[in-house]
């Protein structure tokens, strides 16, 4: 068997800055590239470990463990252990594809019947399996961030809202709905929906009682709750259309306050904004209870 230090050195570093790299994009961290750079380069000079006989321990899955957790926090310097646990998850299953990749196309091209290990009888051929190998790699991880794309973009417009009533607070994940034109009929003010879930401990008993009844859409039970709390909370009725559903009627109220935590700022409103509840699921995934205006964003 014949391995080349500089190969492996140089061939090691290329791979794990894009494993470190594609890490970065699959788990939306913000870091700077001589970080993936130097942790990328931590991971390569663990390798030259094989080239000493007295460090063989360091060979151990503990010693492993250890060195792609220093590779992942060098890079990244994840703030919170959810962060982490993003970052090391998502670098293994990278890692995996690169590796399973390579061993698969020295498998698929060995001409022999019998697959013993991997040996190379000069640099050439090392260098010729290590592109083929990164080539299908990239292809793989490729169709990785593809299958992640949905989420990332769905993600990306989704923000934080707190809904303020009667001295009491709800606080939501909303999506950026561009596709949400629901306003309010008679004042034409635009409409956040949210799920009743994520609003009930702010809401009056009496309309707690109507959603868990399941009573919302009764006309008359509707009237009598309206009146019943009108020093409290004013409703609105909102029609809605949507697929499969024509003829949809929307409970509403005008909060006290809104506050939208943005990226730069916190935006708080406190007018021209009503309150739809959806006594429903509005994500299946959950990823989100409330839809935003896009219009509240200017």
């Amino acid at each position: 068997m014949y391995v080349y230090a500089e190969y492996l050195l140089l061939e090691n570093i290329i791979i794990n800055y894009i494993i470190l790299y594609v890490t970065k994009k699959i788990t939306r961290t913000r870091t700077r590239k001589i970080r993936l750079l130097i942790g990328a380069l931590v991971g390569s000079i663990y390798t030259l470990v094989a080239f000493f006989p007295s460090l063989q321990f360091m060979g151990k899955f503990s010693i492993k463990l250890s060195i792609s957790v220093l590779m992942v926090i060098i890079g990244f310097n994840p703030e919170k252990f959810n962060q982490f646990i993003k970052q090391i998850s998502a670098f293994y299953m990278v890692s995996f594809a690169f590796a399973g990749a390579i061993i698969g196309i020295f498998y698929i091209l060995n001409n022999s019947f019998h697959f013993t290990g991997i040996s190379f009888k000069d640099s050439d051929e090392l260098a010729k399996f290590l592109i083929i190998g990164i080539v299908v790699a990239l292809i793989l991880i490729r169709y990785i961030l593809k299958f992640y794309q949905i989420r990332v973009n769905k993600e990306s417009f989704i923000t934080n809202i707190i809904i303020g009533l009667n001295d009491r607070e709800a606080q939501l994940t909303a999506l950026i709905d561009t596709g949400n034109s629901l306003k309010e009929p008679i004042s034409q003010k635009p409409v956040i929906i949210a799920e009743y879930k994520a609003l009930e401990n702010i809401l009056p008993d009496s309309i707690k009682d109507m959603y868990l009844s399941n009573k919302e859409l009764d006309l008359n039970l509707m009237g009598k709750v309206m009146e019943e709390i009108s020093d409290d909370i004013k409703l609105r009725l909102i029609p809605f259309k949507s697929l499969g559903n024509d003829n949809g009627i929307l409970i509403g109220f005008k909060p006290d306050i809104i506050k939208i935590n943005l990226e730069s700022e916190t935006k708080s409103l406190t007018n021209d904004i009503i309150v739809a509840i959806y006594n429903d699921k509005l994500a299946t995934d959950e990823i989100y209870n409330g839809l935003l205006h896009p219009e509240l964003l200017g």
